[in-house]
């Protein structure tokens, strides 16, 4: 029976996969060449991994990175976050060989997906569509194929810009700050105003015509 290992920061595989041939890693201190050996794995999966993969593991296993951009648009870091301030509807999941130089590797598969709604629902959406290539790629590895077209590298958002702080937005745009920001993830703020000695954090935005409605505030003190 294959063995296949499944590097992610979350237990959302984990639940969905109930294979005992699947093995699963959540934190980086976990990832050892020595555990590696002792599985022999005939593929590595990423589906979400907040860290560089040592290269003399992916050297010598077959190593598969997904990433929610339409590749070579797009390498780097907060892909979602960063195809949704460019206005972006919809992106491409793409499952690529990992290589030392980051995102570059070729494409085996890939599929679009919507960018509507909250960071929430759009991660539980495209763990889906990973979860889904996944079961694809076990049954079948198809050649891969090198990225064509104009190399875009997308740089990773700092916690400092989840604060809300132009002096003027348009409706959109602000409700696209806050809706992106709105995952429940460790290091990750969600949209945020400084007023004062308050911190107001939003979430779970609505937008309406010309307003945002339903948002949830939580007010803090900074002092």
């Amino acid at each position: 029976m294959k063995k296949y290992i499944i590097l992610s920061n979350n237990n959302f595989f984990k639940k969905k996969i109930k294979k005992k041939n699947y093995f699963f890693f959540f934190k980086k201190k976990e990832l050892k060449l020595r555990k590696l050996d002792k599985i022999k794995p005939d593929l590595i999966f990423v589906p979400h991994w907040n860290y560089k993969i040592d290269n003399k593991i992916i050297s010598k296993y077959k190593t598969i990175i997904f990433h929610s951009t339409p590749l070579p648009y797009g390498r780097g870091g907060s892909p979602i976050q960063n195809m949704i301030t460019r206005n972006h509807k919809k992106t491409t999941v793409c499952a690529i060989e990992a290589k030392d130089i980051l995102d570059s590797g070729k494409i085996f598969i890939k599929r679009q997906m919507k960018l509507n709604g909250s960071a929430n629902e759009i991660y539980q959406r495209m763990y889906l569509v990973i979860l889904s290539m996944i079961k694809d790629l076990v049954k079948k590895l198809p050649k891969p194929k090198s990225q064509k077209g104009k190399i875009v590298i997308f740089k990773r958002r700092f916690p400092s810009q989840s604060v809300i702080k132009e002096k003027k937005y348009s409706l959109n745009k602000l409700y696209d700050h806050i809706r992106m920001l709105d995952y429940d993830r460790e290091g990750f703020p969600k949209a945020y105003l400084n007023f004062k000695n308050l911190k107001i954090i939003f979430s779970n935005p609505k937008i309406q015509k010309n307003k945002i409605i339903n948002c949830n505030a939580t007010i803090k003190l900074t002092n």
